[in-house]
C-alpha cells in the first residue's frame, strides 16, 4: 500500500489539485495560525519552550517565541501550541484536526529548504488528503478503539507534507509513509490533559523525522500497512479496514472539496459543537422570567464515551465536558476562550447551570445519517419544555459553511494581542496568495515575532 501512496504522492503537482481545495487549505492555514497564535498564553507554552531549549539556532521559527530551533522541535512546539485551545479546524472524514499536525511539520521543512509558499500549499493539501483517505480505510473503528486520528492519523499527513517539500521521489515517498508507520500514537484518554496537545505536536515531529531518516537512507517494510502484524490490522483489528479505500480514490475526489475542512466556531472539542448551538439557540428564546429547571444534553454515543464530564477538574477537561459546554451557551449565548480558565469553570453562575445539565447518548432511533447530531431538552419553572437538535454544528454544512470574512474575524480576534493590525492585515494577504511567496520566511518571520517586530 506504502508504493501505491507512494508513487500518488511523488507525482502530484499543484495543477492536480483543484480550484476549491486550494481554497480550503489556505483558509485552513490562516485559521491554524490563528488558532496557535492566540493560545500563547496557555500553560503548555511554558512547557514545550522549554522543552525546545535556548541556545539551538536552527532554521524554523517558533511562532510567536522570537526564535528559531530546528525543523523537528518546531513542527513539535507549533503544533501542540496550535492544538492547545481545541479551536483548530476539523475533518469529518478523519475524526480530527487535519491541519494542525500537518501545517507545522512542512512550514518548519519549508523554512530550512527556503521553500515557496506553491510548495508549501502543495504540500499541506498533499499531506491532507493521504492523511483522510487513510482515514477513509481505518474509520470508525480506529476512532471507536480509542486512537486520537489527530496524531495516528495526522502521522502521515505530516511525513507525507514534509517529503514533498524534500521532493523525494516515489520510492522515497512510500519509505516515509511506511516509516510513520512506526511513529503512530495517540489515545483519546489523553483528552483533558496536556497529552492530547502534545501528541499531535509529536505527530508533526515525527513527520519531519520519517522524511529526514529516509533522506539519510533508513530502509523500512513496504508493507507496513497491510501486512498481519501491520498497521491497519494491529491499530483497528482484523476485517475492519479496506485498504481499496485507501488507495483507489486518491485525489478523486479531494477530501478538501468533499466533505472539506470545518473551521471551528467555538474553542472547545468539536464534539460538544452540534450541542453547543443547540444550547444556544435556545439561549436566545429564553426570557429573564424563564428559570431553567433541568437541562438533558444527548449526543453520538461515539462522543459521549469521552465527553460527559459534570465536573471537570481545569479548563483543559472542561473543553471536554459535554455539561460545562451547554451550560456556558445556555447561560451566555456564545462559547469563548476565556470561558476555559479556573476562575470561569468555578463561576458561580456556571456551576450553576452546570449543575442541571444531564448528560446522555442519544438513543438509536435518534442518531440520525450521520455522527454529529446533538439534542438539548430544557425543562422550565412553569412545567413547558424546550427543545433543539442539530444534526450537525453551525460551519459543518455547505449551507452554513463561514465565509471569509467569518474566518478572517476569527483570525483578528485570535491575533489581536499579538498582532498589530498592519501585521494581521499583512499576514492575511500573505495567506490570501501563498502561491505567490518565492520564500515562507517572509510568512515566518511575522508570525515568528522577533524582538524588532
Amino acid at each position: 500500500m506504502s508504493r501505491v501512496l507512494g508513487r500518488w504522492l511523488a507525482g502530484v503537482s499543484l495543477d492536480d489539485v483543484p480550484e476549491q481545495a486550494r481554497a480550503t487549505a489556505t483558509r485552513s492555514v490562516l485559521d491554524c495560525l490563528g488558532v496557535t497564535l492566540a493560545a500563547l498564553d496557555q500553560p503548555i507554552v511554558s512547557v514545550v519552550d522549554g522543552y525546545a531549549g535556548k541556545d539551538d539556532h536552527g532554521p524554523a521559527s517558533l511562532l510567536g517565541l522570537g526564535r528559531r530551533v530546528s525543523a523537528e522541535r518546531a513542527a513539535f512546539v507549533n503544533a501542540t501550541i496550535g492544538h492547545a485551545l481545541d479551536f483548530d479546524d476539523v475533518s469529518h472524514t478523519e475524526g480530527g484536526h487535519p491541519t494542525v499536525a500537518i501545517l507545522p511539520a512542512a512550514l518548519a521543512a519549508a523554512e530550512a529548504r527556503h521553500a515557496t509558499g506553491r510548495d508549501l500549499l502543495l504540500a499541506l493539501c498533499a499531506g491532507v488528503e493521504v492523511t483522510t483517505k487513510i482515514a477513509r480505510g481505518v474509520n470508525f473503528t480506529h476512532y471507536d478503539k480509542g486512537w486520537h486520528p489527530t496524531a495516528t492519523l495526522g502521522v502521515f499527513g505530516a511525513a507525507a507534507a514534509v517529503a514533498k517539500i524534500h521532493g523525494f521521489d516515489a520510492g522515497q515517498c512510500a519509505g516515509a509513509l511506511s516509516l510513520a508507520t512506526a511513529m503512530s500514537s495517540g489515545l483519546k484518554s489523553s483528552f483533558g490533559t496536556m497529552a492530547k496537545p502534545v501528541q499531535v505536536g509529536r505527530a508533526a515531529q515525527s513527520g519531519v523525522q520519517c522524511a529526514d531518516l529516509v533522506a539519510a537512507g533508513a530502509t523500512t517494510n513496504p508493507a507496513a500497512f497491510e501486512e498481519t502484524q501491520g498497521f491497519c490490522t494491529v491499530y483497528n483489528g482484523p476485517g475492519t479496514f479496506d485498504t481499496d479505500e485507501i488507495t483507489a480514490h486518491l485525489g478523486a475526489p479531494w477530501d478538501l472539496v468533499d466533505p472539506g475542512i470545518a473551521i471551528k466556531l467555538h474553542p472547545c472539542c468539536g464534539g460538544t459543537h452540534a450541542a453547543v448551538d443547540a444550547a444556544i439557540e435556545l439561549h436566545g428564546g429564553l426570557g429573564q422570567a424563564d428559570r431553567i429547571e433541568r437541562v438533558d444534553a444527548y449526543i453520538h454515543p461515539r462522543r459521549f464515551a469521552h465527553l460527559d464530564r459534570p465536573r471537570p477538574d481545569g479548563p483543559l477537561a472542561a473543553k471536554f465536558s459535554l455539561q460545562h459546554t451547554v451550560a456556558i451557551a445556555l447561560a451566555r449565548g456564545e462559547v469563548r476562550i476565556d470561558d476555559f480558565t479556573p476562575a470561569s469553570i468555578e463561576d458561580g453562575d456556571v456551576v450553576a447551570v452546570r449543575e442541571l445539565v444531564h448528560g446522555h447518548p442519544l438513543p438509536p432511533d435518534r442518531l440520525g445519517p450521520e455522527h454529529f447530531a446533538a439534542e438539548v431538552h430544557l425543562t422550565l419553572a412553569d412545567g413547558s419544555a424546550r427543545r433543539a437538535r442539530f444534526e450537525r454544528p453551525r460551519g459543518r454544512t455547505p449551507e452554513t459553511a463561514l465565509t471569509d470574512g467569518d474566518i478572517r474575524r476569527k483570525f483578528d480576534s485570535c491575533t489581536h494581542k499579538v498582532l498589530s493590525a498592519a501585521e494581521r492585515d499583512r499576514v492575511a494577504g500573505l495567506v490570501a496568495d501563498i502561491a505567490d511567496l518565492s520564500d515562507v520566511d517572509e510568512l515566518a518571520r511575522i508570525l515568528r515575532r522577533d524582538a524588532h517586530n
